[in-house]
């Protein structure tokens, strides 16, 4: 078998993998799956890396945690990020207060609620905010007991120091939506 031919089928037992549910270092599906996305908490938010793991690893009742990441910041700086949906409260959506309903950061998280629970998951949101930022994301993603790990692009300058100390599965976004998997936690064969 040539080289080609292994690391096509090396790909496609990847792919296979996003599609199945597999969970780290297991060959059964998980029962529970916990999905983690971290983002640049001062970079405003999309919903890109959302949208690329609720469609290409979540699987219905999986956990899907959107967590925003962010150094220390004085009140000029921390005013910015206020503005957008990581200070909000998933439950802050159960009010029926009208100014919410046009609120822009209201909005956005009705519809990360709504993108997905349209692929039967569970969203959940939280903030890393301190220094060094790496080491906060490796704490709280080993604490999360995640399985997969959906980094954004902006999160590509640490690539090397995740991979290092995660053991889990993980995904770096890439420009136009695409992904790039770094590291899977299954072992291959070589055939």
């Amino acid at each position: 078998m040539g080289v080609n031919s292994r690391f096509n089928k090396k790909l496609e037992g990847d792919q296979s993998l996003l599609h199945k549910g597999y969970s780290s270092g297991s060959s059964t599906p998980s029962p529970q799956q916990h999905v983690v996305v971290v983002m640049d908490g001062l970079i405003e938010f999309t919903t890109e890396p959302l949208k690329w793991a609720l469609q290409n690893i979540i699987t219905p009742g999986c956990v899907i945690t959107l967590l925003g990441v962010m150094p220390w910041l004085n009140i000029p700086l921390s005013v910015k990020t206020w503005h957008d949906v990581w200070p909000m409260e998933f439950e802050n959506l159960q009010d029926n207060n009208v100014e919410w309903k046009s609120d822009p950061k209201h909005l956005k998280l009705q519809a990360i609620i709504d993108l997905c629970k349209s692929y039967a998951a569970v969203p959940h949101k939280e903030v890393v905010m301190g220094y060094p930022c790496q080491l906060l994301v490796v704490e709280k993603i080993t604490n999360l007991h995640a399985t997969w790990v959906v980094f954004d692009r902006h999160m590509k300058k640490n690539r090397e120091f995740y991979v290092e100390r995660l053991r889990c599965n993980m995904v770096m976004m890439k420009e136009k939506g695409e992904a790039d998997i770094i590291k899977t936690s299954h072992s291959y064969d070589g055939q």
